[in-house]
Parts: C-alpha cells; structure tokens; sequence
C-alpha cells in the first residue's frame, strides 16, 4: 500500500522534478544491486553492499593479478590518481589533498597523534558520537588534553550551543557530519564559520554522510575529514581517505614515516627525502589496491545519479518512513526536523521490551536494518524504493497489531 504522503515540512506535497531520481532511472539502478533481489536492504549506514560494477572492476583487477601481469602497481597508480580527483570532485578538494588510509579511525588517529598539543588544551566532541571519533581523542589525555563531551539533546550539536561552549583552551572540535544513531545532520558550513572565527580545529568524521549528503570542505572550513568507504560509499571494507587541508598539513607531524610519504618515492635509495609535499605523507606504503578500481566504479556511480539528487531521494524516503512511524505510533529516537534529516531514521516501538521482538520480525521477513541500543535504525539509499518503504511500514503495522 501506499498509504505515507512526504511534505516538505509545510503540509506541502513536493511534486516529481528533475531534483528526484524517477520511477525509470530508479529500476535501472535497481539491476545494479542484485540484492534487491532477496532482501529490503535499509543497512547502508553498518555496511553497503557492491554494485555490480563495483564487482566487475574488482574481478578485471583480480583477473590482472591472477593471469594477466602480476605486478601491476603502475597501472593501479595510476588509478589512484584518479581516484583522488574523483574523491577530490566529491568534497571540493584537490585531489593532492587525499590520502588513502585503512577506516575512518586510522585517519582521526593520523590528526590526533600529529598535532602539537600541549597540557590543558582542549577538545570538544558532542555526546553519543561513534566510537571511532572518541578514542583518538581519550588517548591524548596522557598528555594532559582534556576532552569535553557536549550533550546533544536534539541530537546533534547546534550552531549556537557550539559558541557558546567554546573556551580559550579550545584547540579543537571532532564532529561526526551526521550522528551514527540519531541521524542528525549537523549545519557544517555554520559550524565550520564559528570555528574558523575561534581559531578552532574543524575535524569531521565524514563516514554516515559523504555520498549521499553535498559536501564541501572548502566553504564549511573543515580541517580534516576522516571516511571510511564501506558504509554510504559502497566500497569494499578496509580503505577509505583523509582529507587534510593545505594550512592544516603545515602543523600536522606524520606519526609514522612511510616510504610512499616522500617526495620521490620510486628513489628507492634516495635517502633521507623530504616528505611529499602533499597529503601523501601520511600515508606508509601499500594499500588495499584492489578496492581502488571498485571505488572508482563507485564513485563513477554516484556523479552518474547525481549527490544532490540522492540527497532529496533519502530525505523523501526517509520524510515517508517518518509519517508513517507517527501515524502508527512508535517512537522516532530521530529528530523529525527536515532541516537536519539524513539518510538515518532511528525509533522504537511504545513498549521498549518489543524492540528487539520487531527488529527479528523484519529481519525474519527478509528485510535487513541494525539493532542500536535498544533501538531500530533503518538506512536506504537511492536505489531504494517508496513501495519497499510502504512494505516495511506495512510490516511494523502488523506485528504491532499481534503485539497488542
């Protein structure tokens, strides 16, 4: 049934325009993921599953290994290359400016353990923010750092509860673009101003947002930005980027020296080399190549749909799954706010002991989502559909009902 109307948050019905992927670009997208096929896959933000073009450039990669060359680091260099302007066009950067790390904590860990601090500095993170964006900080106050948890009780930190927060010793801010849990979608270009006009370091987990959200680094003056590839992305596991921006490198101290961080790495005796004078510095040698053709792939994807259009499809998505949750009465852990909606809807049902009864329910019905503390957390993406939507809405209706 297709009973969930979305509105723009006026009471408004938004029409079909060329800002929405239509019924026909969405079926094509649809082959494109032959999970569709078996399951209402709603994971995106735990882990995405490969294209079939993500699966190809993987196999031909792996054909090359196996048959073809052997060695094929110059050709998987120069996909690299690539690879970085193409990531670089993804958040409006350089691609000079990208590094290939392991996940999002090596290269939180990168900033964390490069920065000059000194006793008492300060570090501000907001509350229930993923692990991965807490421990990188917690590990410098053997240094005398102090870190400062924000509470977030919209669910994620406002502009003005930022400025108010920020103190003289604060050297720095590490915020998630959007919130693993609530979903919240945080206004990263006034943030990243307050910041800016403090003198405080903007760092960003990208990982729930880059892909399926517009982001610029440049206009919302983010430091650095940390992302694993396997979530939103639709990488394979195990290798995503750093971003580190040019002002910021000048303070950044690679903690570890890696033979493809110099200038001219190919040199192989050539030593001592001054380090690369871009974002390869950070980087120690050898990374998961064979991810890179699968990325590219990806990302190939991705400018193909268009991001702001994937954007408007989840906020659609997402506006129905939102309407529909009132109207049969469970609870939103997200907040409702369209201004700072993402692709992340997280509720529970009125009795919290029925929570996890619900979440085998769906998965028992072949629809895949996560269980996050005590709560259900649903993640479309664009070649998700309004009728899959309806059906898990349709489902949570029934067993509600059986529940009573």
């Amino acid at each position: 049934m297709s009973r969930w109307i979305f509105t723009n948050g006026a009471g408004c019905s938004i029409n079909r325009d060329d800002r929405m992927i239509s019924p026909e670009d969405l079926e094509k997208y649809r082959q494109l993921f032959p999970i569709t096929r078996k399951f209402i896959y709603l994971n995106h933000a735990a882990t995405s599953p490969l294209s079939t073009r993500a699966l190809a450039a993987i196999q031909q990669y792996l054909l090359e290994r196996s048959e073809l060359m052997g060695d094929n680091w110059e050709l998987i260099a120069e996909k690299s290359r690539y690879l970085r302007e193409l990531i670089g066009r993804l958040i409006n950067a350089d691609g000079n400016r990208i590094a290939f790390v392991p996940n999002t904590n090596t290269g939180l860990n990168i900033v964390a353990a490069g920065l000059p601090w000194q006793t008492g500095d300060e570090i501000l993170v907001p509350e229930m923010e993923f692990p991965s964006n807490v421990y990188p900080w917690l590990n410098l106050e053997k240094q005398g750092v102090r870190v400062r948890f924000l509470p977030v009780p919209s669910g994620g930190l406002e502009p003005e509860q930022l400025r108010n927060a920020i103190t003289p010793k604060t050297k720095l801010l590490a915020l998630s673009s959007v919130e693993f849990l609530s979903g919240y979608a945080h206004d990263l270009k006034s943030i990243g101003q307050i910041c800016r006009e403090h003198g405080v370091r903007f760092i960003v987990d990208g990982i729930q947002g880059t892909g399926v959200i517009p982001m610029d680094v440049n206009e919302y003056h983010i430091d650095a930005l940390a992302n694993g590839g396997h979530k939103w992305l639709m990488w394979p596991q195990g290798f995503g980027f750093l971003y580190v921006s040019e002002p910021l490198q000048e303070f950044l101290k690679p903690a570890y020296g890696g033979w493809t961080g110099v200038e001219h790495p190919e040199q192989f005796l050539n030593y001592p080399q001054e380090l690369s004078n871009d974002a390869r510095r950070f980087e120690t040698g050898g990374y998961m190549s064979a991810a890179v053709p699968a990325a590219i792939a990806a990302l190939q994807l991705f400018f193909e749909v268009g991001i702001s259009r994937i954007y408007e499809h989840l906020r659609k998505l997402n506006g129905i799954f939102i309407n529909g949750l009132k109207d049969l009465g469970l609870r939103l852990f997200t907040n409702p706010n369209p201004a700072v909606r993402s692709g992340i809807v997280s509720f529970y049902p009125e009795e919290r002991q029925q929570t996890e009864p619900l979440y085998k329910y769906l998965e028992e019905n072949r629809v895949r989502l996560s269980l996050r503390g005590n709560m259900l957390r649903i993640a479309p993406h664009f070649y998700t559909g309004e009728a899959e939507i309806n059906r898990v809405l349709d489902m949570i209706e029934t067993f509600v009902k059986k529940a009573r």
